[in-house]
């Protein structure tokens, strides 16, 4: 039978068997006494017990003291085993694993996670770079950066494929992580409670705690919507606030541009599915493409099916073959100055009138109408940035933009916007008389 595959990162710890995921588990312990919880039993109560709670320890993988030892968990070596353990457990402790690392880990800490292994009953048959592992199974010769969030940080890989893929140079983002993401969109979802609903949230801490366990599915749902009405009930009270997904974009930029400011302008950039899931961070860039979650444990398959003769020696794998049949194929680098650029779109055309594009947007929907702002029958929002024009689906709207299906996406002038059941096409253009109405 075929090794299990775990994929290490401590925003989200996952685990595949013959390629699904089976088990999957947040970084987070708390330690009461002699007990030790941990996954998401203790990140969904880490603001109850601030000073109990730990989710660093992946991160940090060392035998230095906790700020706190105890009998239980000495240093965070002892926490990552707790949660290694429950988590093998919960996978149906499968004998041997192929492990799926991010860059930043040094040999010491590589040492440490074997020994960590070994300790669980886990015989572990390879450790293969995580960006290496996504890239192996999608993508054709040329260079990329793959780039993902952890809890901590961001890590950011270079990758030159031809007949393999090869890791390049890895770079750290340390504090653009969803640890910093979240604690400023859980400050921000407070503020608009308070604003609208005379509550804030922050001063109790079990309703702190709800705006963190409740966050990821608000951004779930924004990325698929313009504005959600989100609640917490409180003493028999209901209170409501409505966020708006540009908002949420805007407070998330400035960890975005931490990322953003690190990537290569004309490389193709292939996005981890835990970062390409946040609302905006794809906006400003045409060639960024998001990977699944299944990823990195396809990439894995063939190392996870062989049968090693020794499990002595074991390094990091930073090496593998390419795929055959890529679904991914390079933008060509070009030299600075000598890219041609897209043309930005300045209204959108439908039927015999134009409507003005501007920052606010327009909201097109299935019968040709265009409005200033969202209803009903919006099936997408274009707007402009400062780097180009972006469209999104609205309303679960099935949006095909040149024929190709989309969530999200920058546009130029001469694409083509269709909705899957509707009739009109709307034609973003570019027009040159600025007095043109």
């Amino acid at each position: 039978m075929a090794a299990a595959i775990i994929e290490l990162n401590d925003h989200e710890v996952r685990i595949a068997q013959a390629g699904a995921i089976v088990a999957r588990s947040p970084a987070a312990a708390i330690i009461n006494g002699n007990n030790i919880e941990v996954g998401t039993a203790a990140s969904d109560q880490a603001q109850l017990h601030p000073r109990e709670f730990h989710n660093r320890f992946w991160y940090q993988l060392d035998q230095a003291s906790l700020r706190r030892p105890t009998r239980v968990a000495r240093h965070h070596a002892d926490l990552a085993f707790k949660h290694l353990e429950q988590l093998h457990s919960e996978a149906g402790k499968p004998e041997a694993v192929v492990w799926a690392i991010p860059g930043g880990y040094g040999k010491e800490q590589l040492a440490l996670l074997l020994g960590i292994a070994e300790a669980c009953k886990i015989r572990t048959i390879a450790l293969v770079d995580a960006a290496v592992a996504s890239a192996a199974a999608e993508v054709g010769p040329g260079h990329y950066q793959h780039v993902e969030m952890q809890l901590h940080r961001a890590v950011i890989t270079g990758l030159d494929v031809g007949t393999d893929v090869e890791r390049g140079r890895i770079e750290s983002v340390d504090g653009a992580g969803f640890d910093k993401l979240n604690a400023r969109l859980v400050a921000f979802v407070a503020d608009q409670f308070l604003a609208q609903s005379r509550f804030d949230p922050l001063h109790q801490a079990s309703t702190e705690q709800l705006l963190y366990n409740e966050l990821p599915n608000w951004l779930d749902l924004l990325g698929k919507q313009r504005e959600i009405k989100v609640h917490i009930e409180f003493r028999r009270a209901r209170f409501e606030a409505r966020i708006a997904r540009d908002d949420v974009i805007a407070v998330a930029d400035p960890v975005y541009q931490d990322i953003r400011d690190r990537l290569q302008a004309h490389a193709t950039c292939l996005v981890g599915s835990r970062l390409a899931g946040m609302p905006g961070f794809r906006d400003h860039r045409g060639n960024l493409t998001a990977l699944s979650e299944t990823s990195v444990f396809t990439g894995c398959e063939a190392l996870a099916a062989s049968t090693p003769t020794t499990e002595a020696g074991l390094s990091l794998i930073t090496s593998l073959p390419a795929s055959a049949a890529p679904a991914i194929v390079a933008h060509k680098d070009k030299p600075a100055g000598h890219e041609p650029s897209r043309l930005k779109p300045t209204h959108i055309l439908i039927g015999p009138r134009a409507f003005p594009l501007s920052p606010a947007g327009l909201y097109l929907s299935a019968d040709g109408t265009i409005s200033d702002h969202a209803n009903a029958h919006t099936i997408a929002h274009a707007r402009l940035t400062s780097d180009g024009a972006v469209i999104a689906s609205a309303n679960s709207a099935n949006v095909r933009l040149n024929g190709l299906p989309i969530t999200e996406s920058a546009f130029g002038a001469g694409d083509e916007v269709t909705v899957e059941g509707g009739t009109p096409m709307y034609f973003p253009i570019c027009v040159t008389d600025p007095d043109a109405p």
